[in-house]
């Protein structure tokens, strides 16, 4: 966060600061330095809580790829019982190989179970949280308006069908039309639709002549921004893709 960007948000917050703290005010000086290091203690949190979580995900690994070896033993276990049943003719070796084998099934069957829930929970936390960084590095450099960013967002997500991929050793997703989950968002950001949810993204555009100003859902009719930013993420997501644009006005 710039010095420029914090000393509008406290003046947004209502916190007088001036540049000599006269008046018994906040230096400016003290004031950015007191947010910086808030902020870089916060990114310092956020860090340490992705590096806890690779870590569990390195262990989760080493304890799927243990009880994968397992299984393998137990249905080779599984095979030498079921051949040592046929050799044996006697009814009490019968039997006694019988209870092995149905035991040593048993065992298998619940260690089966046992990976593929681990397996399939590891799976969903790995491809949420691939998805995440990746939308939040395609929008990291978006000004969006105030509030809006998680309904552009939202728009991209409904639009499309993403599926994780593996490509060139990485996790990527793709949507219906194979286009990555990047590229959906860097286009919706340069279309109509996407610019009304970016900071001066339809500057410039307004209606003309007969057009009733606000009538969200028509297409070509326009409104402000204040306007557009107190409908629903709803009423947003109509005005936009009926052809709606937002003015500065």
């Amino acid at each position: 966060m710039t010095r420029e960007q914090i000393l509008k948000m406290l003046e947004a917050l209502g916190v007088k600061v001036t540049a000599d703290g006269a008046d018994g005010t906040m230096k400016e000086e003290d004031a950015v330095k007191l947010i910086e290091g808030s902020f870089t203690a916060a990114n310092l949190g956020l860090v340490q809580k992705r590096d806890e979580l690779l870590a569990n995900e390195v262990k989760l690994k080493e304890k799927i790829t243990a009880m994968e070896t397992a299984a393998a033993e137990s249905n080779k276990r599984i095979g030498e019982l079921d051949n040592q049943l046929k050799k044996n003719s006697p009814e009490e070796n019968k039997k006694y190989y019988e209870g092995q084998l149905q035991e040593a099934k048993t065992k298998f069957e619940q260690e089966i179970a046992g990976i593929t829930a681990d397996s399939d929970k590891y799976k969903e936390s790995h491809f949420t949280r691939v998805r995440d960084d990746a939308i939040n590095e395609a929008v990291k450099d978006i000004q969006f308006i105030e509030g809006l960013r998680d309904g552009f967002i939202s728009l991209a997500m409904t639009r499309n069908e993403f599926k994780p991929v593996e490509a060139d050793g990485k996790t990527v997703f793709t949507n219906q039309d194979n286009k990555t989950l990047q590229t959906v968002l860097h286009e919706l950001r340069l279309s109509k639709e996407g610019m009304a949810y970016i900071q001066n993204g339809n500057r410039g555009s307004g209606a003309q002549g007969g057009m009733d100003q606000g009538a969200a859902g028509q297409g070509g009719k326009s409104m402000s921004r204040s306007e557009f930013s107190a409908l629903s993420d709803q009423a947003k997501m109509d005005f936009t893709t009926k052809g709606g644009t937002v003015t500065d006005s």
